[in-house]
């Protein structure tokens, strides 16, 4: 086994162009920290990622590239490293870059995501693809846990059950409280960095107010019994297979029944047994089914996911992903007006020692969003569309219940209950918390 500095001298009578290229590929992956601060994951990232698209060369130099550094790797004894870079899908990757950059992000995402050496997403973390400081070195510490396992043979690839354990070695070390001061931990410390760049990360009204809102959002909630009690019903139910008409419609029989128990129906009650006739029945369906991902469609019954029942049979879950879905996630890297809209109108909302009326909140939202630049994407006006937004986040927390409406009814205003309250702190929490994605360059 050879130092870094032997090997370079080697590969130097060699071949002084291979060692040229050696020489600057290491520079690049290691930072100049040596060969000691390389890691399964930092090679293939710059191998897939960085090389391709970083040096000014064709294709067949980046091979070259990753040849030479495959040789001085393995003169320095570091055999499974250097056979990465000589691989047959280190060449196919690059190559898939030649045909466009697209091709290669899509050839390289795919790679990573089949590699044991890259961090899984976890109950308690889904990464970011746009990460900061704390979050790296989060993502490098698990990376290097798994590949210490997978040498130590603590971990065995391919063999049953190998994922289960990789995702259980991931939050432990999330969870693992720092050596230096015994305390926090990495998942402590990605959570206050999200925060923290959700708070102050933009400027303008929108991060005012957050900040504003970011000391009540880190003290735990005085909830009732069953906070959510109309997704409570609406699991339960599924957890025995909820009828549906030949329509997929909630059967009348449910919808009376939902209507009586929650206050839903109105003066007229006894005639409404249709699903579209109780719109507030309506719209909690919608968001078990398409956004908290509880509920799906099985022939004519609406029956539990894998989430439905967790969400079932834990209170702490059902209110974490019930009330998430009041802002709902970004569909990608780009805002979405929707959410930004849901978002503001919270924070507005729980920030304001009186109840707001929907004429004053949608002059606000409007005269913020224009601020931000945004622009009704139908062609009409930005308040027309603001408004719409607003009305659909009022049939939102009505579904679960969480608005006063004893106020709401007299000065047309959005006004919450005490939980209602609590489920729009815990709605901007989520928010704040996200992993943050970007379009790759």
């Amino acid at each position: 086994m050879m130092t870094e500095a032997e090997a370079l001298q080697t590969l130097a009578r060699e071949d002084p162009a291979v060692a040229d290229d050696a020489r600057a590929a290491l520079r690049w992956l290691t930072s100049g920290g040596g060969l000691e601060t390389i890691s399964l994951l930092r090679l293939q990232e710059f191998l897939w990622f960085v090389l391709p698209t970083s040096w000014p060369v064709q294709a067949s130099g980046h091979v070259a590239v990753a040849r030479a550094l495959a040789r001085l790797l393995t003169l320095a004894g570091m055999e499974r490293y250097g056979d990465v870079c000589a691989s047959a899908e280190t060449e196919q990757i690059i190559e898939a870059y030649a045909s466009g950059h697209d091709d290669g992000i899509a050839a390289y995402s795919k790679a990573l995501a089949a590699s044991h050496a890259a961090p899984p997403d976890t109950d308690l973390l889904a990464w970011s693809t746009a990460m900061g400081p704390e979050e790296r070195a989060a993502y490098g510490a698990c990376a290097a846990a798994i590949e210490i396992a997978v040498a130590a043979r603590e971990l065995r690839v391919g063999v049953s059950g190998w994922k289960t354990k990789r995702i259980a070695l991931v939050e432990r070390w999330l969870t693992r409280p720092a050596e230096e001061t015994g305390t926090d931990t990495w998942l402590s410390r990605v959570s206050a960095e999200r925060i923290d760049e959700w708070a102050h990360g933009h400027p303008g009204e929108r991060a005012q107010m957050a900040r504003r809102v970011v000391p009540r959002l880190l003290k735990p909630p005085v909830l009732p019994g069953e906070p959510l009690p109309t997704l409570r019903w609406l699991l339960q139910h599924a957890d025995a297979g909820l009828r549906l008409t030949a329509r997929h419609y909630v059967a009348p029989a449910l919808v009376g029944e939902a209507a009586g128990m929650f206050g839903w129906g109105g003066p007229s009650s006894g005639a409404r047994h249709q699903e579209l006739d109780v719109y507030p029945l309506h719209t909690l369906r919608g968001m078990a089914q398409h956004e908290m991902g509880a509920v799906r469609r099985s022939g004519t019954s609406l029956v539990l996911t894998r989430t439905g029942r967790l969400m079932a049979e834990d209170a702490a879950v059902r209110w974490h992903i019930g009330t998430a879905a009041l802002i709902g996630p970004d569909d990608g890297p780009d805002p979405d007006f929707t959410v930004a809209v849901r978002e503001a109108a919270l924070l507005m909302v729980t920030l304001d020692d009186e109840p707001v009326s929907y004429e004053e909140l949608a002059g606000r939202l409007t005269e913020l969003h224009a601020a931000e630049g945004w622009m009704s994407r139908s062609g009409g006006s930005l308040a027309s569309a603001i408004s719409s937004e607003i009305h659909v986040l009022k049939h939102r927390l009505r579904a679960l219940q969480l608005l006063d409406e004893r106020v709401a009814a007299r000065p047309r205003a959005l006004a919450l209950t005490g939980t209602g309250t609590a489920a729009a702190l815990s709605a901007l929490l989520a928010r704040a918390l996200r992993p943050r994605r970007h379009r790759q360059p």
